[in-house]
């Protein structure tokens, strides 16, 4: 039996009441398709995560925007339930605008890695997908590689001691591997000529695993690179490419 089936017994730690009720008696319901999109629409946004969690399908491209757009710029909560849903669903076929792979790069960004990884294994498995959205995950890669630049310069190695703590370079950093790891889950490793030249010399060893990865499947993997991350000082490196 629930301990909390009546309201009054749930404790409310100085929270807003009428939040935690709501939050509460969102969670115990189930959700028709036509309720979960009026929630959606509106904006009441703490019962919209357990809303989404209830989602069976999304069957056009209009259902598939209203999810898209609770992607990015929500609440966390938010973002995962959304993430989760459309990896669980796959609405491959219903992709087919820039701005909705656009979307789907920026999740790939996103803060939550859960987020990123739900983003990331879609891709993998929709051959739809990969296709489409490859040009996107390269152009922003080479984007935030510029940006990183006006951070650290010198192919990211001087002044890297001093830039150590520098909030804005620790999230590009982190936004890199995750789209590094989109050019591995959209198989556009043979796109990443330029990139990888520029990463294979990174100070985090992260991102040189993840160029390694990249070469380990290209086609005609650059030789002195390829060379140099096969002894590479980082193990984890190095067996990318065993």
């Amino acid at each position: 039996m629930n301990k909390y089936k009546n309201f009054e017994n749930i404790p409310l730690f100085n929270a807003d009441e009428s939040l935690i009720k709501n939050a509460y008696f969102a969670a115990e319901k189930n959700y028709t398709k036509n309720e979960i999109l009026k929630i959606l629409s509106e904006e009441n946004e703490e019962i919209k995560p357990p809303a989404i969690f209830n989602t069976i399908s999304i069957d056009n491209e209009k259902e598939l925007n209203l999810f898209l757009s609770h992607l990015t710029n929500r609440d966390g909560r938010i973002r995962e339930s959304i993430s989760y849903i459309l990896n669980e669903l796959s609405p491959c076929s219903l992709f087919s605008k820039k701005e909705q792979f656009l979307i789907l790069v920026d999740a790939i960004c996103d803060i939550n890695p859960n987020v990123s990884r739900n983003i990331i294994s879609l891709i993998k498995k929709n051959d739809e997908i990969k296709e489409k959205i490859s040009p996107f995950i390269i152009e922003r890669t080479n984007k935030t590689l510029s940006e990183l630049s006006l951070y650290l310069r010198s192919h990211f190695k001087e002044n890297a001691e001093k830039s150590a703590k520098n909030h804005a370079k620790n999230k590009l950093t982190f936004n890199l591997y995750w789209l590094l790891e989109g050019i591995v889950a959209s198989d556009s490793c043979d796109l990443s000529n330029e990139i990888i030249v520029k990463t294979g010399i990174f100070l985090d060893y992260t991102i040189r695993e993840k160029t390694a990865e990249i070469l380990s499947k290209m086609k005609n993997p650059p030789s002195d690179l390829l060379i140099k991350l096969k002894n590479d000082e980082n193990i984890y490196v190095k067996n990318q490419l065993l």
